[in-house]
């Protein structure tokens, strides 16, 4: 976890923005899953595709000791029961796609996310609120500041944590503009 966060959230899509969450910090919501469906790297093209691995949530720990900042772009998806085939091309359009959470039978998932240089841009698509705040209940130290996640659910503004103190900011995926203001 870095020493800020920005975040906002956006009901009707059922999607959260958030800078500061790196994937490491996600893990303990994982604990549920059966493991993750993980593209390193950016999206694959029709005449490439890319590449794709099933990981179960007893490889998730030692994922977080990898530098997932230096792969750039990553997508995953989490799984429940069985592992998806590698090659199922239902599970690679949804790690392809960067549109909202869709039912998906092979993964029975609550979690689809798409992230750029670990911790400095994520958006997580999901299928249960409650899913989403028992995350960041663990993903958000206290010392950064008490989100209202009432308030963060309703989706009306965005937060930036820092020091212990909250405060209102602009719904945006411009990351940079944000951190350029605060940082």
């Amino acid at each position: 976890m870095r020493h800020y966060l920005y975040i906002w959230h956006d009901p009707v899509e059922r999607m959260l923005v958030a800078s500061g969450i790196e994937f490491k910090d996600v893990i303990p919501a994982l604990g549920e899953a059966d493991g993750i469906v993980l593209r390193k790297g950016s999206a694959g093209t029709i005449k490439k595709p890319a590449a794709f691995q099933t990981l179960a949530r007893q490889q998730l720990p030692a994922l977080a000791l990898e530098d997932m900042h230096a792969l750039g772009s990553h997508a995953w998806a989490d799984w429940q029961g069985a592992p998806p085939a590698s090659l199922d091309a239902e599970v690679a359009t949804t790690l392809d796609h960067r549109g909202a959470l869709t039912p998906l039978p092979a993964l029975q998932g609550r979690f689809l996310a798409f992230a750029h240089d670990d911790g400095w841009y994520l958006k997580l698509f999901y299928g249960e609120w409650d899913d989403v705040a028992a995350l960041l209940a663990g993903a958000i130290p206290p010392s950064l500041g008490a989100l209202d996640m009432a308030a963060l659910q309703q989706g009306g503004d965005g937060y930036w944590l820092q020091d212990g103190t909250v405060q209102v900011e602009l719904k945006t995926h411009a990351i940079d503009s944000v951190l350029n203001r605060r940082l």
